[in-house]
C-alpha cells in the first residue's frame, strides 16, 4: 500500500514526503532498501510512516511548526571537494555529490577500548571482538583527507570508544591543531581522570595541562543523571565531581556535559541542567542532550518504552524551568548568519530542521532561574531579516549601502553589523548590570572563540543532536549532514555511519584493526574497567570527600 493511502487509512494529515529505509531488508541481510515515507501528524503528535507500515513518533505539532519556520532552504547547498558519485540513495557511499553540506564536526575514533560498558553501547573492543587504535601518522591523514573535502580544516571531536585510554591524547590534539582546526573537543566519560584524580590530583592535572598545551579546547563529557541508582545508567556519577577538579585546575574551562535520553532518565533532565548550573564556575559551558538512537531490531512496545523524542525534554525542563519551545531553534536558523559574515570556504550549517534544536539562557545561580536568550533579542525577526539578506542580491546591495556611513564612523565593516544588531534587542541589561550589545559587538567584531567563551560566562548553552535510527531514518535528513565521520579516504556522516555498521563503522575498523600488540591492549582495557568497579566499591570513602559533595549539594 502506498505511504499516501496508508496515511488516508488512519486518519493522519501529510505534512512532508520524504524516504526511508526498509528495516526489512536489511534484517534479510541486505544492503538497505529505501521506501517511501511521509511526516503525518494527528491529535497533535507527528509521525514517520513509512510504506512498510513501520511508524513512529517524532515530536509534537507545536515541535514541528518551529522547526519548519526555520527549515534549510533549497538555495542552502555547500561546495563539496568530492568526486564520489552517488551510488544508493545516500546509504553506503559516504560524502558523494549529492550530499549538500560540509563538515561543521569531524569525529575521529582514536579508540574502540572502553572502561565503562554502558547497556545502550555498541562501540567498544569488547562486544566487537577486536581492537581499533590508528597510529598518530592515520589520524593526520584522515584529517588531510577531510581538508580536501571541505577547503578547510573542520572542527575536531577525538571521540571512541573512551580516547582517553590512550597515553598519547595530547598528540592527537596537538596534529589536529597543526593541520589548521580551529576547534578541537574530546568526547570523554571523565571516568578515569576522576579516579586519577581521586588518588592523585596532581597527576590528574597534569594530564589535562597536557592536553590543555597541545590545543585542547573543550570537554564532551557523557553524563546521564543525578542519581547513581538510576535506572538509565551509573555511568560517571561517582568519578565527575573529581574530574570536573582536574579540568579546570588544568586549566579546561569549556565543558559541555552530554546526557543520552531515555525514557528511563528523562525526569532527571532538570536536575542536570541544575548540576550544570551549581557547577558553572567548574567550566561547564552547555548540556548537549541525545535522545537515545535504538540502533538494531526492536519490537514496537519495546522501542515506545525507552523513544524520547526532542519536544519531550523541552516540555519536562519547561516544568522546571518556564521556557517552552517558543525559545527553541533549529540548527539551519544560524546559516544565513554564517554565510553573510563568513567567508568561503567556511563551515556551514545548513543541516536539516529535524536534527537538533538548541537555545541560549541567562543562568541566575543564586536563584537558581534561567532567561531565555528571547527575553533579551527578538531573534526570529533577526534571523528572518538576516535569512532575506542572504537571498536577495539588491537588499544585500541596498544593506551594505545602509552600512557605509556606519563603516565610515566605526571603522570597520563587523563593528558596523554590531550596531546593527542594536536594533533587535529588546532588553539590553542582563539582570547583572551586563549589557548584551556589548557582549555582541566582541562575538560579530572578533569572530573567535575567546569571545564566545565570554559570552559563556553569562549565558549557558542547551541543545539536543536527535541521532537517527532504522525507524526515523530519512534520507533528506542525511543529506544535509554536518557531523562526519573519518574512514579512511571518506567521510561518512553520523547516522549512516552507526545505523548501519556492517556497512560502515564495524566494517571500516575491522578492515583496519590494531593487529601488532592487540593482546595487550585488550588487557590494558580490562584493567580499566575493574579499575573503575574497585574505585566504586569505595563508595563511603567517595561520598564522604567535600569535593563529591559540593558538586551535589541542593540537587
Amino acid at each position: 500500500m502506498m505511504v499516501e493511502e496508508l496515511a488516508q487509512k488512519e486518519n493522519f494529515k501529510i505534512l512532508e514526503i520524504t524516504k526511508s529505509v526498509d528495516e526489512r531488508s536489511i534484517k534479510e541481510g541486505h544492503l538497505p532498501e529505501t521506501i517511501p515515507a511521509a511526516y503525518v501528524e494527528k491529535n497533535g503528535i507527528v509521525y514517520l510512516l513509512k510504506e512498510s507500515g513501520t511508524i513512529e513518533r517524532i515530536g509534537s505539532k507545536e515541535y514541528w511548526d518551529k522547526i519548519e519556520k526555520f527549515k534549510a532552504r533549497d538555495s542552502y547547498v555547500a561546495k563539496i571537494n568530492t568526486n564520489i558519485r552517488h551510488k544508493r540513495d545516500l546509504v553506503n557511499c559516504g560524502l558523494c555529490n549529492q550530499h549538500k553540506n560540509t563538515t561543521a564536526l569531524l569525529n575521529i575514533v582514536a579508540t574502540n577500548r572502553c572502561d565503562l560498558r554502558c547497556w545502550y553501547c555498541f562501540f567498544y573492543e569488547e562486544k566487537a571482538g577486536f581492537v581499533y587504535e590508528p597510529s598518530i601518522e592515520e589520524i593526520a591523514q584522515e584529517i588531510k583527507v577531510a581538508r580536501d573535502f571541505n577547503g578547510y580544516t573542520p572542527p575536531i571531536q577525538i571521540t571512541g570508544g573512551e580516547p582517553s585510554l590512550r597515553e598519547d591524547v595530547h598528540e592527537i590534539i596537538r596534529v589536529a591543531k597543526e593541520l589548521g582546526s580551529s576547534h578541537v573537543q574530546l568526547n570523554t566519560n571523565s571516568v578515569s581522570l576522576g579516579i586519577d584524580y581521586f588518588e592523585n590530583p596532581e597527576k590528574a592535572i597534569e594530564k589535562v595541562r597536557r592536553w590543555k598545551e597541545a590545543g585542547l579546547n573543550t570537554i564532551y563529557t557523557s553524563f546521564d543523571g543525578i542519581r547513581p541508582d538510576a535506572n538509565s545508567n551509573i555511568k560517571n556519577h561517582y568519578e565527575m565531581p573529581f574530574a570536573l577538579e582536574a579540568y579546570i585546575n588544568g586549566g579546561v574551562k569549556s565543558i559541555v556535559l552530554v546526557p543520552t535520553v531515555s525514557q528511563l532518565n528523562l525526569h532527571e533532565m532538570p536536575a542536570v541542567v541544575k548540576f550544570a548550573i551549581h557547577n558553572i564556575s567548574k567550566g561547564i559551558k552547555g548540556v548537549n542532550f541525545q535522545p537515545i538512537s535504538l540502533v538494531g531490531y526492536i519490537r514496537k512496545g519495546d522501542r515506545d518504552k525507552l523513544r524520547v523524542v526532542q519536544s519531550d525534554i523541552v516540555d519536562v525542563l519547561k516544568t522546571k524551568y518556564n521556557i517552552g519551545m517558543e525559545a527553541w531553534y533549529p540548527v539551519p536558523t544560524v546559516a544565513a548568519l554564517a554565510d553573510v559574515i563568513g567567508r568561503e570556504p567556511h563551515i556551514h550549517f545548513y543541516n536539516n530542521e529535524k536534527c537538533g534544536i538548541a537555545t541560549y539562557v541567562y543562568v541566575d545561580k543564586e536563584n537558581e532561574k534561567m532567561f531565555p536568550i528571547t527575553d533579551f533579542i527578538d531573534v526570529d525577526r533577526f534571523i528572518f531579516d538576516i535569512s532575506e539578506l542572504r537571498e536577495s542580491k539588491l537588499k544585500k546591495a541596498l544593506f551594505g549601502a545602509k552600512l557605509i556611513p556606519s563603516v565610515i564612523k566605526y571603522g570597520s565593516a563587523k563593528k558596523a553589523l554590531a550596531n546593527k544588531l542594536k536594533e533587535y534587542i529588546i532588553n539590553d541589561e542582563l539582570p547583572n548590570g551586563v549589557r548584551i550589545s556589548r557582549l555582541l559587538e566582541e562575538i560579530i567584531e572578533r569572530g573567535n572563540y575567546t569571545a564566545l567563551g565570554e559570552f559563556h560566562q553569562y549565558f549557558l548553552f542547551l541543545g539536543m543532536m536527535h541521532f537517527q535510527d532504522y525507524y526515523t531514518y530519512d534520507v533528506n535528513r542525511v543529506q544535509r549532514c554536518s557531523i562526519h565521520y573519518a574512514a579512511g579516504n571518506k567521510l561518512i556522516p553520523f547516522c549512516t555511519y552507526n545505523v548501519f555498521p556492517n556497512i560502515h563503522r564495524d566494517s571500516f575498523l575491522k578492515s583496519h584493526r590494531t593487529i601488532e600488540n592487540e593482546e595487550n591492549l585488550k588487557k590494558k582495557s580490562l584493567e580499566a574497567k575493574e579499575r573503575v568497579i574497585s574505585f566504586r566499591e569505595r563508595k563511603d570513602e567517595i561520598t564522604a570527600s567535600p569535593i563529591y559533595k559540593e558538586a551535589y549539594r541542593g540537587i
